[in-house]
């Protein structure tokens, strides 16, 4: 049984069924034999249930919103703009795209002329999917309805901690007309997800932090399913000695702040040049005390409660430590006295970037910062970390700004933004480093979903006949191509001294070659 609560209250929303274990093989069962028949459908029909699904999920849009703020506690602003108009909108791009996309892709050949290649795509099969608690509708949609427009079926395992969510999206999908067996949402903890593995879903997309990928890698490597794994992150800001104040310290704010800061692309460290570092932190710190924190089901509230409750051991132990190495919090640093709720937070110091607040993700409204006096320095800075999911410049110069962007080892460098677009289905989103592998969104996300085929064939009836290099070898052959290398020369002199004896000994080849 998987308790769902609301953690701005505490209250038990509801008792859900775990799945059984032993019911696992017979999911996977159904969801192979449903997934042959949807990928059968052309893909404008499986685009056309992507629209009907979009249509559903306007018309439930109100009866999400409540569920996200009472299982995730995020605010109602939030549950509408971050995680309910993003796949609004995934749904009509990819449904839109998903065919162009998906078609065959032809390849240029510069040899073989006579010849011709393309690229056909084919789905997976059977995907599994597994999601993260602080955007629990978003970032599983995202890869669910990718995965359906690519013909594959999915089997979803939302996080134990709101689960509601996660029957929200089945809900919606079963209501839009989905055949059944397409989508199949399974309730439990990691003992379930370990079960799911060893089902072998043709892949895996997992969400989550570090520690979990690195075993959800493990465990899959047994069976040699790839894995698709967006994880962690400790993302930079760069604030430049050009920037405007009170945009980068709005820009600082809800970066470091929305969602609680529990997002992995929030900002967690800012880097901010010296010679504006003390006017940037009293403007910030004015600005995170006007927050207000409060249950977000009045929809009077900036930020909701902390979502898991084991994240507070990582906010207790980065905060405490801290404090024992007597950084300076300029805000913030506690939990309201019910615990469930911490204080946005901003943390400063000249030892700031040897603490685990600076260096390892905190995952909540906590917000480190450092100074610099270069920008190689900052960027030096920037890299110096494990992750490497997003980053942020902040400059009135925009082509200083994507000058900075090109040396930060990130997958996604925001310029003058922060944070959002994870949700934008035409961008790709991912990591390297210890923030994941592959890429989610746009059509290199896309891709993900289904297998490649190369497909060589003559280019028309015309041109079938026995290649030169087929058996059996000769020295005339041998000569032909000896010359052949000559015309990659870089000189066209050369290749022009070469061509005489090219085409003398080609034509020796064709009149002296039987399988001509």
């Amino acid at each position: 049984m998987i308790t769902s609560r609301n953690p701005a209250t505490g209250e038990v929303l509801q008792n859900i069924p775990s799945t059984e274990l032993n019911e696992v093989p017979e999911i996977f069962k159904k969801a192979r034999h449903a997934q042959m028949l949807w990928a059968s459908q052309p893909l404008r029909r499986r685009a056309q249930v992507l629209l009907q699904i979009r249509e559903t999920l306007i018309d439930r849009a109100e009866d999400v919103v409540d569920q996200l703020v009472k299982e995730n506690g995020k605010p109602r602003q939030e549950a509408l703009m971050n995680e309910i108009i993003p796949i609004a909108d995934m749904l009509g791009y990819f449904a839109k795209r998903g065919p162009k996309i998906l078609r065959d892709h032809r390849i240029p050949l510069t040899l073989m002329k006579h010849r011709m290649s393309y690229l056909n795509y084919w789905p997976l099969g059977v995907v599994a999917v597994i999601s993260p608690w602080n955007y629990p509708f978003m970032l599983p949609f995202g890869e669910i309805l990718m995965a359906l427009i690519a013909g594959n079926a999915v089997v979803f395992k939302p996080s134990e901690v709101t689960p509601l969510v996660g029957l929200k999206i089945q809900e919606i999908c079963n209501e839009a007309g989905l055949p059944p067996g397409v989508l199949q949402t399974v309730i439990g903890d990691g003992a379930l997800g370990v079960e799911i593995i060893k089902n072998r879903p043709a892949k895996i997309f997992f969400t989550g932090s570090v520690a979990t990928g690195k075993k959800v890698m493990a465990a899959a490597s047994e069976h040699l399913i790839p894995v698709n794994l967006e994880l962690g992150g400790k993302d930079a800001m760069i604030v430049l000695p050009d920037a405007d104040l009170d945009f980068a310290t709005s820009a600082a704010l809800w970066g470091g702040f929305s969602n609680a800061g529990q997002v992995c692309a929030s900002t967690e460290r800012i880097l901010v040049h010296e010679r504006i570092a003390e006017p940037f932190l009293r403007e910030f710190k004015n600005k995170a005390e006007t927050l207000r924190m409060a249950p977000s089901i009045e929809g009077k509230n900036d930020l909701g409660p902390v979502t898991f409750e084991k994240q507070k051991q990582v906010y207790d132990r980065h905060l405490s430590e801290a404090k024992s190495k007597n950084a300076t919090f300029v805000t913030g640093g506690e939990f309201t006295s019910d615990r469930r709720f911490l204080k946005p937070t901003i943390v400063t110091g000249s030892e700031i970037e040897t603490l685990a607040v600076y260096n390892e993700e905190t995952f909540g409204p906590v917000v480190a910062v450092t100074t610099f006096k270069t920008i190689a320095e900052a960027v030096q800075k920037a890299n110096e970390s494990p992750y490497g999911l997003l980053a942020s410049v902040i400059t009135r110069n925009i082509r200083m700004g994507e000058e900075v962007a090109k040396q930060l080892a990130v997958g996604t460098v925001t310029i003058n933004e922060v944070v959002y677009t994870a949700g934008l289905g035409e961008t790709p989103w991912g990591g390297v480093k210890d923030s994941g592998i592959g890429r989610s969104h746009s059509d290199v996300g896309l891709y993900e979903f289904v297998n490649t085929r190369h497909i060589h064939r003559p280019r028309s009836q015309l041109s079938v006949f026995k290649s030169f290099w087929w058996f059996p070898y000769t020295d005339l052959q041998y000569k032909t191509f000896r010359l052949f290398l000559e015309l990659y020369r870089r000189n066209w002199l050369d290749k022009l001294k070469a061509l005489p004896h090219f085409l003398t000994t080609f034509i020796q080849f064709i009149k002296g070659d039987p399988r001509i």
